[in-house]
C-alpha cells in the first residue's frame, strides 16, 4: 500500500514539473519592457505639415505657367478649351495655397517662434489667392458672354490675370522658400527634423 501511494505522488511530482515547464508564460516575467517610443514634437510635425502643402504649391504654381498663351483668332470651341485647362490650374493653385494656408495656420499654440513666419506667409498667401479670383472672374464673364468676340476679350483678360497670378504665385512659393530655409533658433530646429522637409 505504502510503495502505491509513493508512485502515485511521484507521477503527481512529474505532472507538475511538465504542465510549468509548458506554460508559455514561465520566462514573460524576466523579459524586460518594451522601451516607449519617444513622441514627435508637435513643432516638427507642424514643420512637416507646411513641407509638404508648400510642395503642392510649387507644383501648382509652375503648371499655371506652362499655359499662359492665347491666339485671338481662336474660335468658341478653342476658347472653351482654352477656359477649361486655365480654370482648372487656377483652381489647383487656390486649392494648394488653401491648404497651404491652413497648414500655416496650424501651428501649435506654444511655438511662439513661427508666429512672425506664419502671419507673413498668410498675407503673401492671401496675395495669391486675390489674383486667382481675378482669373476666375474673367472666365466666367467668357462663360457667359453671348457671342465669341466678347468672349475672346474675356479670355484675353483672363490669361492677362493668369499671368499676375503666376508672379503672385511665384512670389509666394519664393517667400515660403525664404522662410524654411533662414529659419533660425527652433524654428530651424522643426523644419530641419521634419522628414518631409527634406530636399525642398
Amino acid at each position: 500500500m505504502r510503495r502505491a501511494w509513493v508512485a502515485g505522488a511521484g507521477i503527481l511530482l512529474a505532472l507538475s514539473l511538465a504542465a510549468c515547464s509548458s506554460d508559455p508564460s514561465a520566462g514573460e516575467a524576466s523579459a524586460p519592457p518594451s522601451p516607449t517610443p519617444t513622441p514627435t514634437p508637435s513643432s516638427v510635425v507642424w514643420a512637416g505639415t507646411v513641407c509638404v502643402a508648400f510642395a503642392d504649391v510649387k507644383a501648382s504654381v509652375a503648371a499655371l505657367g506652362s499655359n499662359l498663351s492665347y491666339d485671338i483668332s481662336s474660335d468658341r470651341s478653342a476658347l472653351d478649351q482654352i477656359d477649361r485647362q486655365l480654370r482648372l490650374q487656377v483652381l489647383s493653385v487656390a486649392d494648394s495655397a488653401d491648404r497651404l494656408s491652413t497648414a500655416l495656420q496650424g501651428v501649435p499654440v506654444d511655438f511662439v517662434a513661427a508666429n512672425d513666419m506664419v502671419t507673413s506667409l498668410t498675407k503673401t498667401g492671401t496675395d495669391t489667392r486675390e489674383a486667382v479670383d481675378a482669373v476666375t472672374s474673367h472666365l466666367d464673364a467668357a462663360t457667359g458672354a453671348d457671342n465669341v468676340i466678347a468672349a475672346g476679350a474675356e479670355i484675353a483678360q483672363a490669361v492677362v490675370a493668369g499671368k499676375a497670378a503666376f508672379t503672385a504665385g511665384q512670389a509666394f512659393v519664393g517667400a515660403i522658400g525664404d522662410a524654411t530655409s533662414t529659419a533660425s533658433g527652433q524654428l530651424k530646429e522643426a523644419f530641419d527634423a521634419a522628414p518631409q522637409c527634406q530636399g525642398q
